[in-house]
């Protein structure tokens, strides 16, 4: 009875937060979120509790999906990888041709040189030099016979030249080839081992409880959420947004006046769905409203609400340099803006998975996580 409980609330926490409260005006939602507030600092007690009373199929479940994630990033990266080396050998392949078509015609011309000097049996271009019947033919034809015999050898160095290109390029294309190969192994091997893992991830679910299942649920709906919107901000990196180096000038704290850090940047238990599972910004303490600002310049490439990060703002500040603002209660910047460092871009609010108003604050590199504190310090107060 007492799981029930306990599974009853935290099913009731997340529901509260997921319905379509947000779709409201943010008046309306401050209202009603001062509401919730009030119920959310009643429950976390009882959320630790069931954040520590996870059962043991539910735990391994969680391991699972690590490794679900782990194994998914790595069939991801060695399709980049593979769809680059075909890039690659088709480049080289080109190039291959090229080389193998000039070398054949110079080859041609190198040949029938060969076959006149051999019809030309054993000339001696002295003998033609001193045959010139003048001093001015005697230069000219001096000029032709030097002009003749240094093309003679440049032909030659060139054929050859080109011969060993067309030999390395085919060990290139031989090397990359044999690397596809084994990339291609490496995937065929991670698939299956992914298989092998969903069906045994089956398996522990099967062996949950209704409630379990319930919950199970639940933290499958905000690891979707999650990983779709980790998907999207890499993609967003790809794209040169404010320059392919970093632009944004120095790095100023995101909230003025409040410096107290309640989460930070790590691996932690969520607060909601009890996963364990790296924690991709820091939390900063601020009231509802507080202003959130850019904490350098650059270009907004995202500006809406997401069912995760509730309302949120990413930057781009060039260089694969992008920050991220989220569980906002009012968006103020506009997709495309071109801000400051200090403008203000949100206002801080809990939208989202969130147990309460606070400022997230991320910095990703080339789409992946970083410690904000690696690159702006807590202003001393």
């Amino acid at each position: 009875m007492q799981k029930k409980i306990k599974i009853f609330i935290i099913s009731f926490l997340i529901v509260c937060i997921t319905t379509p409260l947000f779709a409201a005006d943010v008046n309306e939602l401050q209202e009603q979120k001062s509401e919730i507030q009030e119920k959310l600092n009643q429950t976390n007690e009882e959320l630790n509790i069931v954040n520590e009373d996870l059962t043991q199929n539910l735990q391994q479940i969680q391991k699972l999906d690590e490794n679900i994630q782990a194994n998914e990033e790595t069939i991801n990266k060695i399709d980049e990888d593979i769809s680059k080396i075909e890039t690659e050998i088709k480049e080289i392949e080109k190039k291959l041709e090229d080389a193998t078509i000039t070398y054949k015609k110079q080859k041609d011309l190198l040949d029938a040189r060969l076959v006149e000097i051999y019809e030309a049996g054993d000339t001696n271009y002295l003998e033609i030099v001193l045959g010139a019947r003048s001093i001015s033919d005697f230069f000219a034809t001096y000029y032709i016979v030097s002009e003749l015999a240094s093309y003679d050898i440049e032909l030659l160095e060139f054929v050859e030249e080109k011969k060993n290109e067309i030999e390395q390029d085919k060990n290139k294309i031989y090397d990359k080839r044999t690397e596809l190969e084994n990339k291609e192994r490496t995937a065929s091997k991670t698939k299956i081992a992914l298989s092998n893992t969903r069906v045994l991830r089956q398996n522990y679910i099967s062996k949950l409880s209704q409630e379990e299942q319930e919950l199970q649920a639940q933290i499958d709906e905000y690891n979707a959420q999650i990983n779709s919107i980790e998907t999207e901000i890499k993609s967003l990196a790809k794209t040169i947004n404010f320059g392919e180096d970093y632009s944004g000038g120095p790095m100023q704290w995101p909230i003025p006046g409040h410096y107290t850090i309640t989460s930070n940047y790590g691996m932690r238990v969520h607060p909601i769905t009890g996963v364990y599972k790296l924690h991709t910004g820091v939390d900063i303490s601020a009231s509802m409203g507080t202003e959130f600002t850019a904490i350098a310049n650059g270009v907004v490439v995202k500006a809406e609400y997401n069912s995760a990060y509730g309302n949120m703002v990413i930057i781009d500040h060039g260089g694969g340099v992008q920050t991220l603002y989220a569980h906002g209660s009012e968006i103020v910047a506009t997709l495309g803006q071109v801000v400051n460092a200090g403008d203000v871009i949100l206002k801080v609010g809990s939208t989202g998975y969130s147990t309460g108003p606070h400022a997230h604050f991320e910095i990703r590199v080339n789409g992946n996580p970083a410690n904000p504190l690696d690159y702006v310090s807590v202003p001393e107060y």
